[in-house]
């Protein structure tokens, strides 16, 4: 059973780990029908987390970072991850598409033009 510390902290921690944590606890006690419910309110985050540890787990591991990438623009678009999605209005997150869109610009951008820190200061 889930002690005074847990009900304390698990409010605070990643949706993901906490709804690990909750689905572990549910079928603990024998409560399949929660750890269901709990299992059919996965984030697409979790998904794709979950995905990801699979997938390194059978060894295909362009699909695990492509998977761990996948979940870490999940977690950008959120603007809490402690809390579960629906607690908070949807139109507080990033949207979607606009990041999706930023994040293929950054890694087209030729980042060799852009030079260092450096630049225009003469070193002894």
């Amino acid at each position: 059973p889930p002690s005074l510390l847990d009900n304390i902290l698990l409010p605070l921690i990643d949706e993901s780990v906490r709804r690990q944590y909750q689905i572990r606890d549910a079928e603990q006690r024998k409560d399949f029908e929660e750890a269901n419910r709990l299992r059919s309110e996965v984030s697409p985050r979790q998904v794709a987390l979950e995905s990801a540890q699979k997938a390194r787990e059978e060894g295909l591991d362009e699909e695990a970072a492509r998977l761990e990438e996948e979940a870490e623009l999940y977690k950008i678009l959120r603007a809490d991850v402690t809390q579960d999605e629906g607690a908070y209005s949807r139109y507080l997150d990033r949207d979607d598409w606009y990041e999706r869109e930023t994040q293929a610009r950054i890694k087209r951008l030729d980042k060799s033009k852009f030079g260092t820190l450096l630049d225009g200061i003469d070193l002894p």
